[in-house]
């Protein structure tokens, strides 16, 4: 290509141009009916010929182009308001079904969509809590309700605790036997019992005593005593074997030798009666409905039952920092009589809401919010089974804060300028060296393009002046070719670019001035030729 001529396009246009044409030739090619050749591609100069001249003529249209170009900033702003507030998805795995875990989350999913927040909640559902925990291993939910003794990777911290859990194992209250009967009557007949006599008195008297050390001798009072008995384990909660096994491997109690069963909670007063349990252990709330219907079932005869004490529980919570010792005070788990009937010593756990720590820390600030500015209205809606607290944030704490409900219990949440503030003021600084630059790579272009112009008209005052030495006709068709082809390239450059009058008139000027001396040197040459001609024609007739 000759200096003048416009530049080529840059490789990668021409790459995929050449596959696009390439594409549509092979198109139309298949297309076309058998013994016809396809039509030739268009070339690339073509194809950017035909672009860059309807854009042009698309851009002389002021106001479309303003249109179109407010269209697409409105569009460009509702895209990224709209990805900015969506609602964040956040599932939450919580079990058994019809749990108090299952109510809660059911309750908060219904604040969320009556508030239009921008959090909403999708339980997933489980069976319990040990698949709840496996549900967050895997990857299927992204929060969860859990046990403090199933809080094991420092991956997920705690949002809020949802309660605090105790365990209680719970002895029934004793059967009525024959031998009591009898003596009930004796009390109720006075006369009747005179008439037996003394001796009769002093049999039953010797009965009784016996029958009262047998009795104390059978009673459950110590973890201890666990051994060969039956324990029944209350299923719809939070008590499990392995809670059961971590009392009885701490007393020494080899878990073989206790004869466990899984009891459900409506079958429970049935077993009792039956006598096919002789301890039952259940964990929940203090004031929970497990912990009262299971009272309440082990309860006979208009007595209460007994309770076994875990008067170890302090050294438990030492070994294992998921548990904490309780004191539960009498009458907490009601009843009448209430129970437990003194201060009662066991073990206890808190009920975790947590959740991934790669979790979008402004989602969960926001549930966190909702938690706990409505944990009375979540305590009201759920009586004995909610008790909202808030971990503690120090340090040394046991269990890991996640940031998001860090941020809200300690007041640190950033508002739209606290999180954005030093972008926009660094990119405020920066915009204008941007600017900067662009103006000079804008200006670069443009002294190009007008050097490109000068470059065309000075070929052309050149061959102005090569057009009057032209030593023969064929150098002069040689320039008029030269002429021809810097006419096309100012053509072409004239459709990428706007040519003022005065660029105009001089390229007029300088084309009209080559034609002219090409068509003098011409006549000139031509009229040489011609004397030449005549001169070696009158030579030779005088020959």
């Amino acid at each position: 290509m000759s200096a003048g001529l416009p530049r080529r396009p840059p490789l990668a246009m021409k790459l995929w141009v050449a596959w696009l044409f390439r594409r549509n030739s092979r198109a139309r090619a298949a297309s076309a009916a058998p013994g016809h050749a396809a039509g030739k591609p268009m070339s690339i100069e073509s194809f950017e010929h035909m672009v860059r001249g309807r854009l042009r003529i698309f851009l002389r249209h002021t106001w479309l182009v303003a249109i179109l170009g407010s269209i697409i900033l409105g569009g460009g702003l509702w895209a990224a308001i709209y990805f900015t507030t969506a609602p964040t998805a956040m599932r939450i795995a919580a079990g058994p079904a019809d749990s108090a875990d299952v109510k809660l989350v059911r309750i908060l999913a219904q604040k969320f969509a009556d508030d239009r927040d921008r959090v909403r909640l999708q339980l997933v559902a489980t069976d319990g809590p040990k698949q709840s925990a496996q549900a967050m291993t895997d990857g299927a939910a992204d929060l969860a309700i859990l046990p403090s003794t199933l809080v094991t990777s420092p991956d997920w911290p705690v949002v809020a605790i949802l309660r605090q859990n105790v365990m209680a194992l719970i002895v029934p209250a004793p059967a009525a036997t024959a031998a009591d009967k009898p003596d009930r009557k004796a009390k109720g007949g006075k006369n009747e019992s005179a008439r037996n006599g003394k001796s009769a008195k002093g049999d039953k008297t010797e009965k009784t005593e016996k029958s009262a050390k047998a009795e104390d001798a059978d009673k459950l009072e110590k973890v201890m005593q666990l051994a060969g008995r039956r324990v029944g384990i209350v299923t719809g909660g939070v008590a499990t074997r392995a809670l059961l096994d971590v009392v009885l491997d701490h007393y020494g109690v080899a878990p073989a030798k206790v004869e466990v069963s899984l009891i459900d909670p409506q079958n429970l007063a049935a077993a009792v009666k039956a006598n096919q349990l002789d301890a039952i252990f259940v964990a929940g709330a203090a004031t929970g409905p497990a912990m009262t219907e299971a009272i309440a079932a082990a309860a006979r005869n208009g007595e209460a039952p007994s309770f076994i004490a875990i008067d170890q529980a302090a050294g438990i919570a030492r070994r294992n920092p998921a548990f904490h010792a309780v004191d539960i005070d009498a009458g907490t788990f009601g009843g009448n009589p209430p129970s437990p009937d003194d201060t009662l010593t066991t073990l206890g756990f808190a009920e975790y809401l947590v959740a991934r720590k790669s979790f979008s820390r402004e989602a969960v600030s926001t549930l966190a919010k909702l938690i706990y500015s409505s944990r009375l209205a979540l305590a009201a809606a759920l009586p004995g089974e909610i008790k909202i607290e808030a971990p503690s944030t120090d340090k040394d704490a046991g269990a890991v804060v996640h940031a998001g409900a860090l941020a809200y219990l300690t007041d640190d949440q950033k508002s739209f300028f606290d999180k954005y503030g030093d972008d926009i003021f660094y990119a405020v600084l920066i915009f204008p060296v941007f600017g900067s630059a662009i103006a000079g790579v804008a200006s670069y272009f443009r002294s190009t393009r007008r050097t490109r112009r000068l470059r065309l008209l000075q070929r052309l005052l050149d061959l102005v002046r090569k057009a009057h030495s032209a030593p023969s006709l064929e150098a002069l068709e040689q320039m008029q070719l030269d002429v021809d082809q810097l006419v096309i390239a100012i053509i072409h450059q004239s459709e990428h670019e706007e040519y003022d009058q005065t660029v105009q008139m001089s390229f007029s000027l300088a084309l009209d001035q080559v034609r002219f001396a090409i068509a003098t040197r011409r006549d000139a040459l031509l009229e040489g030729a011609g004397t030449a001609e005549s001169k070696s024609g009158a030579k030779a007739a005088a020959a």
